[in-house]
């Protein structure tokens, strides 16, 4: 299905988190996630939605939505847009944890370790540069 039919939702948050408008989509096109895909991941988590959202992050999103973490898991699922805006919640984390660096803060949406972070980071940069051009 692809990112077009959330471009909207995408730019309204990225609006909202004060991100560049560009991260979120480029972001949606490397985890090539999708609504209602479950992704389980080696060490026992799972990644979840569109913007493959870890189910580590369910805790902390749940508390900020004042939601419980089974609905917080059901809509992460269901509903791309609130996918979407936990995924700019997060980046919005490490973003802070970089002092507003946003090729690391990207690189840690994926992984700390600092080569899996630079591969990704990459990976997002040439997915802008595919979605929106140089």
């Amino acid at each position: 299905m692809g990112v077009i039919p959330y471009l909207a939702c995408m730019a309204a948050v990225a609006a909202t988190a004060q991100l560049p408008p560009r991260v979120l989509p480029a972001i949606a096109v490397v985890e090539g996630g999708a609504p209602g895909l479950v992704h389980p991941d080696s060490n026992g988590t799972a990644d979840l939605g569109i913007m493959q959202i870890n189910t580590i992050w369910i805790p902390a999103l749940a508390a900020r939505a004042g939601i419980t973490p089974a609905a917080t898991r059901a809509r992460l699922l269901a509903q791309p847009c609130f996918n979407i805006a936990a995924a700019a919640l997060i980046l919005r984390v490490y973003l802070s944890e970089t002092d507003g660096a946003l090729l690391p803060a990207i690189g840690d949406y994926h992984s700390h370790s600092l080569p899996l972070n630079r591969a990704y980071a990459a990976r997002t940069v040439a997915a802008a540069a595919k979605l929106f051009g140089p």
